[in-house]
């Protein structure tokens, strides 16, 4: 399977369409580089330490914002990081009721969505 990639719309305080946002199911939480999550999301007093894929280790702010993909939209929470590659996590993915079908290589739709919006 190769690499799922989705559009997402972010709304916090401004509104952030990214095109291009790779899914990573081996990912907790949504990822967002410092600088666009501080215009674009409401931020949250709280910090988090994280290990990523390639080993580092790296704080990261939470931030919260109403997440919309493939037409389903609801609250998540967003970490981020100076340089922070975006990525969309499992958390999200969740909240969404979405998933990876390992067998087309894209993002579907479940039964089980978490909130109406």
């Amino acid at each position: 399977m190769g690499h799922v990639i989705v559009s997402a719309v972010f709304r916090g305080k401004n509104v952030l369409l990214l095109d291009n946002v790779l899914v990573d199911t081996s990912a907790s939480f949504t990822i967002l580089p410092l600088d666009l999550a501080e215009k674009y999301l409401f931020e949250t007093p709280f910090e988090t330490d994280l290990k990523l894929g390639d080993g580092r280790k790296v704080r990261a702010k939470v931030f919260v914002a109403e997440v919309e993909i493939m037409g389903r939209k609801g609250p998540v929470r967003v970490l981020a990081f100076p340089n922070a590659v975006p990525v969309i996590g499992v958390d999200t993915l969740e909240t969404l009721g979405l998933k990876v079908n390992p067998s087309t290589g894209k993002l579907e739709k479940t039964e089980h969505y978490m909130l109406y919006v």
